[in-house]
């Protein structure tokens, strides 16, 4: 009888582990997110995706920072390949874990392919509005990993890296972005992008996304790809504003970079070594 009865809670033990609509689902949706982003960029006029568009806010960061969409595009495929394959050999915790990454992601990457159909459709304000929705998933996926950072801390280095990866780079560049997207939002809609109002206006949202990125840096102690991606998109707005003429756009991008690395630099002290493995 006994025997039975472990071997029904181990049948059903394993099939709690087995992959699950939502896994199947987070690995489609990482895939659309490459092939809709080729798509976009080959098939689809959007002028949100082109550089040096007319018009634009000085502090759009130039062409080559959006490159950083591949990056964050391999990282995510990858993790939600890696999910549901960790899911069939971990235990009861880790499993807990993997399924609420695995809900935060999934409104994350679903976002992304509605985000580039806006691009198209109705790329001034449609798009911020979509890249709002996608920070409340990726808030919910850092507020997931980190309070299971104990458990993560586990994992082999590959799942650390591909979690704290994705979910950092991810969220490093939605965070300026969604600044970003609210100043072409503004110039579309006819607010100036130069003078004394058009200039006052960029600072304003470069104090906010650097602000933003503070909180987040505090959140997580200072996760490094968050860092690493606010920091390559404030580089990118840096040069867009001085290719545009405006130094005080630059000084104003350039300050918010440097509080970006001391804000890590500190908090990643004083979690100590043997707690900032992320």
């Amino acid at each position: 009888m006994s025997t039975s009865t472990e071997q029904g809670s181990a049948t059903t033990t394993a099939a709690r582990r087995g992959t699950t609509p939502a896994g199947v689902a987070l690995v489609v949706l990482a895939v659309g997110q490459v092939v809709s982003g080729g798509l976009v960029s080959v098939l689809a006029d959007s002028p949100i995706m082109q550089s040096d568009r007319p018009g634009e806010p000085a502090i759009t960061p130039l062409g080559y920072a959006f490159s950083i969409w591949g990056l964050i595009e391999v990282f995510s495929l990858a993790l939600a390949l890696w999910l549901p394959w960790f899911r069939r050999r971990t235990d009861a915790p880790g499993v807990a874990v993997v399924d609420a990454l695995t809900r935060a992601l999934l409104i994350v990457f679903a976002g992304f392919s509605v985000w580039l159909v806006a691009s198209v459709v109705e790329p001034a304000w449609a798009t911020l509005a979509v890249f709002l929705v996608m920070a409340v998933g990726l808030a919910a996926g850092l507020r997931v990993a980190v309070g299971a950072r104990s458990e993560i801390a586990g994992w082999s280095t590959l799942g650390r890296t591909l979690v704290w990866g994705t979910l950092g780079f991810y969220a490093g560049w939605s965070t300026v972005a969604i600044w970003l997207n609210l100043t072409t939002g503004l110039a579309f809609s006819g607010a100036p992008v130069t003078g004394t109002a058009g200039v006052l206006g960029q600072l304003a949202v470069l104090a906010g996304a650097t602000a933003t990125a503070v909180v987040v840096l505090r959140f997580t102690g200072g996760l490094l790809p968050y860092a690493a991606a606010v920091v390559w998109a404030l580089v990118g707005a840096s040069l867009g504003a001085a290719g545009a003429g405006e130094p005080l756009l630059v000084g104003a991008a350039v300050v918010g970079l440097l509080v970006v690395v001391a804000a890590t630099a500190v908090l990643r002290l004083r979690r100590g070594p043997r707690r900032a493995r992320a």
